[in-house]
């Protein structure tokens, strides 16, 4: 009898968890903090840059012109633009050192997590609301950015071809849609965009 209890409560404990995960890597337009959503968008912006830089040999620099703009996919929705300049230097200056070293991508960046699985994981609802007054641009791209990064990790780590157009998710290409957001055929444009960039950052393709 105490052997099933224990049983019934690891199972339990499991289904916790994985709950707990699906709702943790489901949010819909990443950060709802300026700072770190300049992060994220300087992050990924400078590794294509450090990663391109190395593969034509040219000098380690990541003072580009997008790196002192630092306002590359900002709206004010997002909070202080200064906030966002912030985050989005340090973003670009630590995605330019991994690119240009060779390192792999921080998935931590971007909440990832090897467990998850955008084909298969439930697509909830609980943080949509959050995400009322930003642009449905921004959270189609980013959340087909977060997709197809761990849809490309996923594969690399299956030793799988290189196929981002034969993921679910890409063909659905409406996780984090809501009906406010207008056109759906436009947020689904958005998301295979950022599903495709994402998953090319994955398997470090040169396509810029």
């Amino acid at each position: 009898m105490s052997k099933r209890l224990r049983k019934a409560g690891v199972l339990f404990a499991a289904l916790l968890f994985l709950s707990g995960l699906a709702v943790a890597q489901d949010r819909y337009g990443g950060s709802m903090n300026a700072k770190e959503h300049g992060y994220q968008h300087g992050y990924r912006d400078g590794l294509r840059q450090g990663r391109y830089d190395r593969s034509r040999g040219a000098t380690y620099s990541f003072d580009a012109e997008d790196y002192r703009r630092a306002d590359g996919g900002y709206q004010k929705y997002m909070g202080e633009h200064d906030d966002f300049q912030q985050g989005y230097r340090s973003g670009y200056k630590a995605g330019y050192d991994d690119g240009y070293s060779g390192r792999s991508i921080r998935s931590d960046t971007y909440g990832l997590d090897p467990r998850y699985d955008p084909d298969r994981l439930p697509r909830r609802d609980q943080d949509a609301d959050s995400y009322r007054d930003w642009g449905y641009s921004d959270v189609a791209f980013d959340t087909g950015y977060r997709d197809g990064l761990q849809a490309g990790q996923n594969d690399l780590r299956q030793r799988k071809d290189y196929r981002p157009n034969k993921h679910e998710a890409y063909e659905d290409a409406d996780h984090g849609y809501r009906r406010n957001y207008g056109d759906k055929n436009q947020f689904k444009e958005q998301y295979r965009k950022g599903f495709v960039r994402g998953y090319q950052d994955a398997f470090n393709r040169m396509e810029r």
